[in-house]
């Protein structure tokens, strides 16, 4: 049996899964790390964000790297990312 994710509050029965959503943003992440000179150099890392929220405010954030060339084991961590948040969406563990 699942759980329908209802509360009552305020008199009020309510749907928490119309609380959840999941956002997911390709953004990029970026390092600066030093150089054999001493200098400073930045390297850019391209990825998503998956950022689960409750009634607007973020619970839980994981950015997963997306290079040029992905290997099954990048693309079988964002399916795994992706469908473990959209459970959450929907009320399941």
């Amino acid at each position: 049996m699942l759980d329908t994710g209802k509360e009552v509050g305020s008199g009020k029965t309510r749907d928490m899964n119309d609380q959840r959503q999941v956002h997911v943003r390709a953004e990029s992440r970026h390092v600066v790390v030093s150089d054999t000179d001493g200098g400073r150099e930045t390297l850019t890392y391209p990825g998503v964000t998956l950022t689960r929220m409750t009634a607007g405010v973020p619970d839980d954030q994981i950015w997963l790297p997306m290079g040029d060339r992905p290997s099954e084991v990048d693309d079988e961590a964002l399916i795994a990312a992706l469908r473990a948040a959209f459970l959450w969406r929907i009320g399941q563990p």
